[in-house]
């Protein structure tokens, strides 16, 4: 490897923009214009691409767009996946580490289903907007029943009020496809219950068990993504698949009831759209 070879690379791990002189780096006339399909040669292979940007260059170096002096595209920046986990992002690449590709079926699917996305989004500054998800749901009510087991109705809509929180700072919690079973018989508070509940448990009150399953999303606020494409703003979640969690249902000092599901998977997958609805 050259040492100009070397510095390329280097910058390419680093995610970040030269601003050499384009004739000291680059030769050729640019092929690409922006949204193209393409492949960027990084990390010792051709890798899958989109173009993202220009990087133009004028007598005096690198300029900004549409300034009357850059006349010469000395750089791409391609929008490509280095690490799946974190899904794509956007490389600064050589002209000469380019090269074209057709866009496959995949990736014209992937451009629909972010166009999508894009277009249903949440506007404004509600919580959810923050995420571009819908809010995370909340129960106006949680005192029923007064005796008695809650119904398998009551115990899902206080296991989903559990689970989803958010305040736009943190990751978002949401959940899809909830299922919920209440035990038919149930027992004093024992000390795992007592635990995790802490001082807000009514000692006088029996506790429910419930298990059941469900779909746990983990959502990032679009302000705190290192990435700025459309695929980053709009697959900004991670999800698991929890297909057998277990819980209690008890009451609190204050009357409320309290439901909660604990699965035990950990293998989420990342990268993907947050779950439907408004």
């Amino acid at each position: 490897m050259t040492q100009k070879q070397a510095l390329i690379t280097s910058l390419l791990f680093a995610g970040v923009a030269v601003s050499l002189p384009a004739q000291k780096l680059f030769s050729g006339a640019p092929a690409f214009k922006v949204g193209d399909y393409v492949e960027v040669q990084a990390f010792s292979q051709w890798l899958p691409g989109k173009i993202s940007k220009l990087v133009l260059y004028g007598a005096g170096g690198q300029c900004e767009p549409f300034s009357a002096t850059c006349s010469t595209v000395g750089a791409y920046i391609v929008t490509y996946v280095v690490n799946a986990a974190s899904g794509p992002t956007e490389n600064m690449a050589a002209v000469t580490d380019v090269r074209a590709r057709a866009a496959s079926t995949g990736d014209k699917a992937v451009e629909a289903e972010t166009a999508a996305a894009l277009a249903r989004q949440p506007k404004g500054n509600t919580v959810g907007a923050k995420y571009g998800t819908r809010d995370p749901r909340t129960c106006a009510s949680r005192t029923t029943p007064v005796k008695g087991a809650p119904s398998v109705a009551q115990a899902t809509e206080y296991v989903v009020c559990e689970l989803e929180q958010g305040d736009g700072a943190r990751p978002l919690s949401l959940v899809a496809n909830v299922k919920v079973q209440v035990a038919s018989v149930s027992h004093p508070p024992n000390q795992a219950v007592k635990e995790l509940t802490a001082a807000t448990i009514d000692p006088r009150e029996p506790v429910w068990d419930i298990r059941g399953s469900f779909t746990s999303y983990r959502c990032f606020a679009l302000s705190t993504l290192s990435a700025s494409n459309d695929f980053a703003r709009t697959h900004n979640c991670w999800k698991i698949d929890q297909d057998a969690a277990t819980g209690y249902c008890w009451k609190s000092t204050f009357g409320d009831w309290r439901c909660g599901l604990l699965g035990n998977k950990t293998d989420w997958q990342t990268n993907v759209l947050p779950p439907a609805g408004n």
